[in-house]
C-alpha cells in the first residue's frame, strides 16, 4: 500500500514513477536521525543527509526509490519504493522455491510488498547498521496506515501513545498488544477513562515513533490473532472494520507542569533550593577556576630583572615562575598571551615618548631613588595592606603602573563609581568581576532572583541576593577560594621557592566617591587585611593623602599596625626646572624666576598643565599667570558659593585663607592646634572636610621650643602637625586674595556677623541665667521670703556670670571692631568709586560742550573763529 502524499522529500519524479508498472509501498526507516527531545536540540543539524548516504544502500539491489520524507524531529523517514517486474519475478521464484512447489504465476499483492518488506526488516537486524549521533541501530517497518505528517513545534515525539479505536470497544487490550509489541518492547498498556482507545508506554522513543507513523489510521480485520490481518490504506476494507488513531502522549511536560501548579508550596521552594544548588556546585567552582587563570597570567611571564630586596636574596619576580604538567603548559601559553599584550603597550607607550609625550618618564627620571625603593617596597613579601599616598594630581597611580606593568592585577573603582556603576548595579559588579577575572558575574544571580520574585511575589525580599554588597562579598569570597586553590596547587608541585603572592592594584577612591557605595570602602578593605594577612596576595590601594590614611585605619578597626602607608612627596624646584629644559631641550630659553617655579610647584598635575599651556604656544610668564589665574577663580567660586556635601563653611574658608596667607613664603605652616582652634573652634570634622577638598594639607613639624615651650626630653615628644595651602598654587592665590582689599573687606564683615551672632547668643544665655538668680533675691524682698544662703553661692555665681558677660562683652568689641574696619573699608571704597565716575561723567559732559561749540562754528564759516575754538578745544581736553 502507498502512504498519503507528503510535503517535501527527496528523490524526485515521483508522477512519473507512478505510471510505471511493478509493485510500489511504503517504508519507515528508524534511527536515521537522533531524535528531537527538546527545542534547543542541536544535534539534526549535523545529520542533514543521513537519508541520502543510508538508506539507498540498505534496500535490495532492483529496488527503485520513488522519493523520500525525511522526519528529522522523528529520527527516521517515510520512503517510497517501487519493485519493477524483474524483482517481483525473483521474489516468486524464491518463494517457490522456499516451499518446495512449482513457482505460482499469479500472487496477491499484499504477500510480495509482505516479503520485500519483511526481507529488508530481517536484513536490518541480523546486519547491524548505525546512522551518526544515533544511539539505536537502524530498523525498517512497513507503513500499515495513513501517516500524519506534521511539523507543529511545540509538539515532539515521546515514548507514550494514545491509542483510539473507532468504533469504541471493537479491539482487545490483547490485540492492541499483538499490533504493538512487533514494534519494540512496551511498558504498560492502560485503558482510556472514556472507554475510547488505550494508552500505550514502549521504552524507547523510537519505537513509540515507528507504531505511530506506521499504524495511524489503519484499519484491522479480524478480532483474532489467527485470523485477523491489516490492510493497506484502507483500500477495498469494509468500513465496519476496526480503524485506529495514534497520537503522542506529552506526558512529561504535562506531569510537570500539573506538578508545579498544583504543589507551588513545595516545587517554588525546591526550584530555589536547586537555584542555589546550581550557584555552589556549577557557577562558583567555576568562578573560583576564571580567577585562577587570571592569577596564572601574573605567574607565567619570563623572569623579569632581580631586585635585591634588601634582605640577601632577591625578589619574587626570579626564579622559576613555572608549574609541570598540562596546567603548567596551559599558564606557559596564557603568559606568551600577556607578555605579548604587554609588549604592545610598552610599544604605544614609547611611540608617545618619541612623540614629545615622555612628561611622567622626565618628572621621574631624576628620582631613580625613590623609584627603586617603591619597586623593593612592591616586590617585598608584606602581611599588611600596602597604600601609597600622596598630594593629589602627583602621577600616584601611572607610575606604578610603569612600574609594575601586568604583573598586578588593576581594580579601577573609579570606573565603577563614576560611569555609571554609582547608580546603576549591573555596570558596578560587571567592572568589579572583569578586574578579578570572576566569570560568569554576579548579575546572573540577580536575574534568576528577579525571576523568581516574579514567580512567586515576595521572595526576592527573602534573598540576600539584591543586596549589591552582599553580591561583593560573594566576588571578594571566591577570589579568595581561587587564592588558596592556586597557594596549594603550588605547594603540590616540585618548586622549591616558596608561592609567589599576587599583586593587587585597587585604584579610582577619592574623597567624593567613596561613600557613593555604601560600605564598598570598607568591604575592600578588610578583604585586602585579610588576604595579606594570610599570606595569600598584596594589595596596594593608591589614593591622595586628602582622606586616605585616616579612611583606611577606620576601616582596619583603628589599627594602623595593620597598615604600611608610603607617601610620594613632590618634586624640588631644581628637579622642576631640570625636567622643563629636558622636556623642551636645551636651546628652549626658559625666562621663569625662582618664585614663579615655587608658584607652580613641584606636582605632576600642575606642571603637565604648565607645559600644556606652553605647547599651545603661550610664553612661561603667561602660562604660568593663566595657571594661577584658574586656581584663583576655583577658590572664588569656594568663597562666594562654597561646596555641595561640605562640612565646612564660607567664613571657615576665609579664616583659614587668611591665616595659611600669613605664613606665605615659607614651609612654616601654621600650627596645627592654632589652625584647628581658630577656624573651626576646636571641630576636626570640618577641618578633615576642607582637608577633602583639597585646600589645605596636613603635614609633621618639627618640635619647636620657641612655639611649643621648653621640654625636658625632645624625643619624647608628641607628634607635631602642621596645615600648609593645598597646593604651591593655592598658596599663591591665598595671598593675592588677602590683598584685594574689597574682596577682603566683604568676607571680612561676613565672618565678624558670624562672629558677633555666635557671642550674642552665649551672651543671651549669660543674662538670662543672672535673670533667673535674681528672680530669687525678687521673692525674698516682694514676699519677705528667705533663703538661706550660708556659703553665698548665689552671689558667686552671679558674680562668675557677670565676670562672664564681661568677657564676653570684650569679643563683642573685638568682632564690631573689626565689623566697623571692613565697612569703613567699604565705604571709602564706595567713596573713591563714586568720585571716579562723577569725574568720567563731568569729562564727558565737557567734551560734549565743546563738540557742540566746534560744531557750532563750523556751521559759521568762520576761519578765525575756527582757530580759535580748536586752540581752545585742544587745551580744555589736555586739561
Amino acid at each position: 500500500s502507498e502512504g498519503s502524499a507528503a510535503p517535501g522529500g527527496s528523490g524526485g519524479g515521483a508522477s512519473s514513477a507512478a505510471s510505471l508498472p511493478g509493485q510500489k509501498g511504503v517504508l519507515w526507516f528508524a534511527n536515521i536521525y537522533p531524535t528531537k527531545a527538546f527545542k534547543f536540540d542541536f544535534r539534526q543539524e549535523l545529520t542533514h543527509k543521513n537519508h541520502l548516504t543510508m538508506i539507498p544502500d540498505l534496500l535490495p539491489k532492483g529496488v527503485e526509490v520513488v522519493r523520500m520524507v525525511p522526519r528529522e524531529r522523528e529520527g527516521g523517514a517515510f520512503v517510497y519504493f517501487r519493485a519493477p517486474p524483474a524483482f517481483v519475478l525473483q521474489v516468486l521464484r524464491n518463494l517457490a522455491k522456499d516451499e518446495g512447489s512449482k513457482e505460482q504465476r499469479f500472487m496477491k499483492k499484499e504477500d510480495i510488498l509482505s516479503k520485500v518488506c519483511s526481507g529488508i526488516s530481517q536484513y536490518l537486524k541480523t546486519h547491524e547498521v548505525r546512522a551518526f549521533l544515533c544511539p539505536f541501530p537502524v530498523r525498517a517497518h512497513r507503513v500499515q496506515g495513513d501517516p500524519y505528517l506534521e511539523d507543529l513545534q511545540s509538539r515532539f515525539p515521546s515514548a507514550r501513545l494514545r491509542v483510539r479505536v473507532e468504533p469504541a470497544n471493537s479491539l482487545s487490550e490483547e490485540r492492541i498488544f499483538e499490533l504493538l509489541r512487533r514494534y519494540g518492547e512496551l511498558q504498560d498498556i492502560e485503558k482510556l477513562a472514556d472507554g475510547k482507545g488505550f494508552s500505550a508506554s514502549f521504552n524507547y522513543v523510537s519505537a513509540a515513533v515507528a507504531a505511530r507513523n506506521c499504524l495511524h489510521r489503519a484499519t484491522v480485520e479480524g478480532s483474532s490473532s489467527s485470523s485477523s490481518s491489516v490492510s493497506a490504506g484502507g483500500q477495498d476494507v469494509p468500513a465496519t472494520l476496526p480503524k485506529l488513531h495514534i497520537e503522542f502522549e506529552p506526558f512529561m511536560r504535562k506531569w510537570v507542569r500539573e506538578a508545579i501548579t498544583s504543589n507551588a508550596r513545595y516545587t517554588i521552594p525546591l526550584m530555589a533550593a536547586m537555584l542555589v544548588g546550581t550557584t555552589v556546585f556549577i557557577w562558583d567552582p567555576l568562578r573560583a577556576f576564571s580567577v585562577q587563570i587570571r592569577l596564572a597570567g601574573l605567574f607565567s611571564l619570563p623572569a623579569q630583572p632581580a631586585v635585591n630586596n634588601g634582605k640577601g636574596g632577591q625578589g619574587e619576580n626570579s626564579g622559576s615562575r613555572s608549574l609541570g604538567g598540562l596546567w603548567g603548559l596551559f599558564i606557559h601559553g596564557w603568559g606568551y598571551y600577556n607578555k605579548a599584550q604587554d609588549s604592545i603597550l610598552k610599544a604605544a607607550r614609547q611611540f608617545q615618548a618619541k612623540a614629545g609625550s615622555s612628561l611622567l618618564a622626565d618628572f621621574w627620571a631624576d628620582r631613580s631613588q625613590e623609584v627603586n625603593e617603591l619597586r623593593r617596597w612592591l616586590t617585598d613579601p608584606q602581611d599588611r595592606v600596602l597604600l601609597l599616598t600622596g598630594h593629589r594630581g602627583n602621577g600616584q597611580t601611572a607610575l606604578v603602573r610603569e612600574v609594575m606593568g601586568v604583573d598586578a592585577i588593576h581594580i579601577d573603582v573609579a570606573s565603577m563609581l563614576e560611569a555609571g556603576g554609582a547608580v546603576d548595579d549591573r555596570i558596578f559588579l560587571r567592572h568589579l568581576c572583569k578586574s578579578l577575572g570572576y566569570w560568569p558575574p554576579q548579575g546572573m544571580d540577580r536575574q534568576m532572583t528577579a525571576i523568581l520574585d516574579l514567580m512567586l511575589p515576595g521572595s526576592g525580599k527573602l534573598s540576600r541576593e539584591n543586596e549589591v554588597l552582599v553580591s561583593c562579598q560573594r566576588v571578594f569570597s571566591s577570589t579568595t577560594q581561587a587564592m588558596l586553590l592556586w597557594k596549594n596547587r603550588w605547594l603540590r608541585s616540585k618548586s622549591t621557592s616558596a608561592p609567589p603572592l599576587p599583586l593587587i592594584i585597587v585604584t579610582g577612591f577619592t574623597a567624593e566617591n567613596k561613600a557613593r557605595r555604601e560600605g564598598f570602602f570598607e568591604t575592600i578593605v578588610t578583604w585586602a587585611a585579610y588576604v595579606s594577612e594570610n599570606q595569600l596576595a598584596r594589595v596596594l590601594f593608591i589614593a591622595d593623602s586628602s582622606f586616605a590614611e585616616p579612611a583606611m585605619v577606620a576601616a582596619l578597626g583603628n589599627r594602623p599596625e595593620r597598615l604600611d602607608v608610603q607617601e610620594l612627596t613632590d618634586a624640588g624646584p631644581g628637579a622642576v626646572r631640570r625636567l622643563l629644559k629636558n622636556h623642551f631641550g636645551a636651546g628652549y630659553q626658559l625666562d621663569l624666576s625662582e618664585e614663579e617655579l615655587a608658584t607652580v610647584g613641584g606636582r605632576f598635575r600642575d606642571i603637565a598643565a604648565l607645559v600644556a599651556q606652553i605647547h599651545e604656544g603661550a610664553q612661561p610668564k603667561e602660562a604660568v599667570r593663566r595657571l594661577v589665574e584658574t586656581a584663583e577663580k576655583t577658590v572664588r567660586g569656594l568663597l562666594m558659593r562654597g561646596q555641595q556635601g561640605a562640612k565646612w563653611t564660607r567664613p571657615q574658608l576665609w579664616r583659614a585663607v587668611r591665616l595659611l596667607a600669613s605664613s606665605h613664603g615659607s614651609d612654616r605652616g601654621v600650627p596645627y592646634d592654632v589652625f584647628l582652634w581658630n577656624v573651626f573652634r576646636g571641630d576636626e570634622v570640618g577641618l578633615q572636610s576642607m582637608k577633602e577638598s583639597g585646600l589645605i594639607t596636613v603635614a609633621t613639624r618639627g618640635v619647636n621650643n620657641d612655639m611649643d615651650g621648653p621640654m625636658t626630653d625632645k624625643e619624647r615628644a608628641a607628634r607635631r602637625y602642621k596645615v600648609l595651602p593645598g597646593s604651591p598654587l593655592f598658596a599663591e592665590v591665598y595671598w593675592r586674595l588677602i590683598d584685594h582689599a574689597g574682596l577682603a573687606a566683604v568676607l571680612d564683615l561676613e565672618v565678624a556677623k558670624e562672629d558677633i551672632k555666635r557671642e550674642c547668643a552665649s551672651l543671651q544665655e549669660y543674662e538670662a541665667d543672672l535673670v533667673r538668680l535674681q528672680e530669687v533675691d525678687d521673692v525674698r524682698h516682694n514676699k519677705w521670703r528667705s533663703l538661706r544662703d550660708p556659703n553665698e553661692a548665689l552671689r558667686k555665681r552671679k558674680e562668675q556670670l557677670l565676670q562672664l558677660i564681661l568677657e564676653q562683652h570684650k569679643k563683642l568689641e573685638g568682632y564690631h571692631k573689626a565689623r566697623r574696619a571692613a565697612t569703613a573699608t567699604l565705604g571709602e571704597r564706595k567713596e573713591k568709586f563714586s568720585a571716579v565716575v562723577k569725574e568720567e561723567r563731568e569729562a564727558a559732559a565737557a567734551t560734549a560742550a565743546v563738540a557742540s561749540e566746534l560744531a557750532h562754528s563750523k556751521s559759521q564759516g568762520g576761519l578765525l573763529d575756527r582757530i580759535g575754538l580748536g586752540f581752545l578745544a585742544r587745551f580744555g581736553l589736555a586739561f
